[in-house]
């Protein structure tokens, strides 16, 4: 709540098409950004998982953990969680940046003065 105004109760309005459209483009790239970090942050945990689980096999037999952590950051596995990762990540980057730029051009549409 901000000033006394929940902005859960403002209602969208357009003044044209062309916004509409703009605004409607960006909410769907921010949907897509999203999904693509979830994607980023579950790659991110099966890396995190793996090396846990590497580790607790190294202990068990009397190795240490950099041991462990040397062999899991070669095994094609935790190759592929890092790259996932980097991808998607990436991805999310591209789809955000496009998001912003149409918000943007939403907004200028809404507010320049009718021609």
């Amino acid at each position: 709540m901000v000033g006394g105004h929940r902005w859960e109760d403002d209602v969208l309005t357009f003044n044209n098409a062309a916004e509409k459209e703009a605004w409607t483009l960006a909410e769907a790239l921010s949907e897509k950004g999203m999904a693509c970090m979830r994607q980023a942050e579950e790659a991110a945990e099966i890396f995190r998982t793996g090396k846990v689980q590497m580790r607790r096999q190294f202990k068990a037999r009397g190795m240490s953990e950099v041991d462990a952590d040397i062999r899991w950051s070669g095994m094609s596995a935790a190759k592929k969680a890092l790259a996932d990762n980097g991808w998607y990540m990436s991805q999310a980057s591209m789809y955000n940046e496009a998001a912003a730029a149409q918000y943007a051009k939403a907004l200028y549409l809404k507010n320049r003065p009718e021609a």
